[in-house]
């Protein structure tokens, strides 16, 4: 009972203006919301705008409007709308309006003090033997690195299909893109990727481009960007003849989590249009849905859309594949 009462008096605590008293540790704040750590609810997402003040026993890490860099202050609860800082080894402190503070243990690209990594692997597989005899194996990867004023991400994916002992899809796609953040919303990019796809007939597209980009949304449940540029793009047929040619090249990337981040929604498109034969147009897309399971688990629904508005002849136009896998985050 001591033990668990000297961890009560520990703990953080978060007053809001509705005059609730939430306790347990202060995991990050930013300008839409802070999150609570609770031994009773897990992580709480508070709005910050229902903050009235804050209390924190033991030191965090803040980014206060005006200061360059973080600090590391004691939190000492004061009036609605208000926070009293103390720097740990000093005895006096001041008073600061709430909203002054802009992180609250910040994220490396929110404090422009290192990189965030995050990755991510989703596999998918079939087999059926009987009347039918198919396999399908389906794997992409992602990693992604963000800083206060650039990120890149690496992506690869590759599937193999094969019905009644006979292969009928082979393809693998990998490309790298890198950001350069210009303001609050907007960004340039440098992008390239490599794709090979024998039964559409490539042996190999490659393509590399430059372009603007803007964040239209970006917090901490929407991400919605749109990117724009120049691309040259290399086309290697197996058994057509081969081509290169520049191209007007766009992206879409937008992801949504549900009320309760129970639910998760994204899009993924790259699109070429090529500059010297207006007919000739190519699309990939990903689209689909991620449901957390467990702690860095989920269960993901997505399609993949292939186009292109001129393929190899007696070839289809589109391919589309439709996945169900588990993905590990880290």
């Amino acid at each position: 009972m001591a033990l668990a009462a000297a961890a009560s008096a520990r703990a953080d605590t978060v007053l809001l203006h509705n005059g609730d008293r939430l306790s347990g540790k202060i995991a990050h704040m930013s300008k839409e919301s802070l999150t609570l750590d609770t031994a009773h609810s897990g992580k709480l997402r508070i709005s910050w705008s229902a903050v009235a003040t804050l209390s924190a026993d033991t030191a965090v890490v803040v980014l206060r409007e005006g200061t360059p860099w973080p600090e590391r202050l004691l939190l000492e609860e004061a009036d609605a709308g208000h926070v009293r800082v103390r720097y740990p080894d000093a005895a006096d402190s001041f008073l600061v309006p709430l909203e002054s503070l802009q992180y609250l243990n910040p994220k490396p690209e929110e404090s422009g003090q290192g990189l965030t990594y995050k990755g991510r692997l989703n596999v998918s597989a079939a087999r059926s033997r009987g009347n039918s005899s198919s396999d399908r194996a389906y794997a992409e990867t992602e990693f992604r690195a963000r800083a206060k004023e650039y990120r890149y991400v690496l992506d690869a994916k590759t599937q193999r299909d094969e019905e009644a002992g006979r292969r009928v899809a082979s393809r693998t796609l990998a490309s790298a893109t890198y950001d350069r953040f210009l303001g609050e919303r907007q960004f340039w990019y440098l992008r390239s990727s490599l794709e090979h796809d024998r039964f559409k007939d490539i042996d190999l597209r490659a393509s590399a481009g430059v372009g603007y980009g803007v964040r239209l949304i970006e917090d901490e449940r929407t991400e919605l960007s749109l990117r724009a540029g120049l691309d040259k793009v290399w086309l290697n047929r197996i058994s057509d003849g081969d081509e290169n040619y520049p191209a007007l090249g766009w992206g879409v990337t937008f992801s949504h989590w549900l009320e309760g981040r129970r639910l998760q929604l994204f899009h993924d498109q790259q699109g070429f249009w090529n500059l010297d034969r207006r007919d000739d147009m190519t699309l990939r897309s990903r689209t689909g849905m991620r449901i957390p399971v467990a702690e860095g688990l989920t269960a993901s629904a997505q399609l993949n859309v292939d186009w292109e508005r001129e393929p190899a002849p007696g070839r289809n136009s589109t391919d589309t594949t439709w996945l169900l896998g588990l993905s590990y985050d880290w």
